[in-house]
């Protein structure tokens, strides 16, 4: 049975679950982080990539308003284009679900 069809009986769409995750993150697009308040006091490193983020440079500083991570801006294009989940968020959610 190929998929997506509409069902006979109700005309509702039938879709295979593979199809369902690949279209999950259209429907809750991760929202778009905020530009790092105070980069004077960066003494950290991008949160997906491990680079760090000297306070000296121009490079924007971008931070997730939900679990606090800080990113690169090569990364929040990643996280936002491609990925479509916060790396920090995730850890957040999959850490709460254990305990």
């Amino acid at each position: 049975c190929n998929k997506p069809i509409p069902f006979p009986a109700c005309s509702l769409t039938l879709v295979s679950s593979p199809h369902l995750a690949r279209s999950y993150h259209h429907l809750f697009p991760i929202m778009p982080f905020k530009e790092f308040a105070s980069k004077s006091s960066i003494d950290e490193c991008c949160f997906a990539c491990r680079v760090p983020l000297l306070p000296e440079s121009d490079e924007l500083v971008l931070q997730c308003s939900k679990c606090n991570k800080i990113f690169c801006t090569k990364c929040d294009s990643f996280i936002h284009e491609t990925l479509h989940n916060c790396p920090g968020c995730e850890i957040l959610e999959n850490n709460s679900e254990k305990t």
